[in-house]
């Protein structure tokens, strides 16, 4: 699998031929074997994070598919033309989603136990971005607090995290109502 990044373009243009210029050129079935979702899982394949078992492998999908979904809940607010009457809205369901992960989550480090596993890399980015976003978000989740601060404190996340080669981005597309740098 290789790596390929395409940029679109700021505000006023969101110029995208760079990347339609090549993304049906990729040689693949579907040019959007891109999403992050797919990519993710390959990668958690390839490190040993899918169980074999198919019951065990089911429980770290739903997991992924369920900060999917917070997630999904999230962009269509940030990119909404309406971003800001729809934003109460969306802390709302903050409210009713992020005890559901807290009561999950449990006494257990990871949300499948004792090691950190693919769907750990997605919520604990879309927490880091829901911090930015709402900054008090967390405050009446300790367990979530805590599962994040472990996270950004796995050794070598932390030290790419230090390194000259971690740049932060953009959580959104400039075309976003809502930004901000992740």
């Amino acid at each position: 699998m290789t790596s390929n990044t395409s940029m679109v373009q700021a505000t006023p243009a969101f110029d995208r031929r760079e990347w339609l210029s090549e993304k049906f050129s990729l040689g693949v079935d579907f040019p959007n074997l891109t999403q992050s979702g797919a990519i993710l899982e390959y990668i958690a394949d390839e490190h040993g994070m899918i169980p074999e078992c198919k019951k065990r492998r089911a429980v770290p999908h739903m997991l992924q598919c369920e900060a999917m979904d917070l997630r999904m809940s999230f962009v269509m607010t940030c990119y909404n033309p309406d971003f800001e009457k729809l934003k109460p809205g969306f802390l709302e369901t903050l409210s009713q989603k992020l005890p559901k992960f807290e009561a999950y989550l449990g006494e257990k480090d990871w949300l499948t136990g004792d090691e950190v596993n693919y769907p750990d890399f997605n919520l604990c980015e879309l927490l880091n971005q829901l911090r930015k976003f709402e900054p008090s978000c967390l405050e009446m989740y300790p367990k979530l607090q805590s599962y994040l601060t472990r996270f950004e404190n796995l050794p070598a996340l932390r030290e790419y995290m230090a390194s000259k080669e971690f740049k932060t981005r953009p959580c959104n597309a400039p075309i976003a109502q809502w930004v901000s740098d992740c």
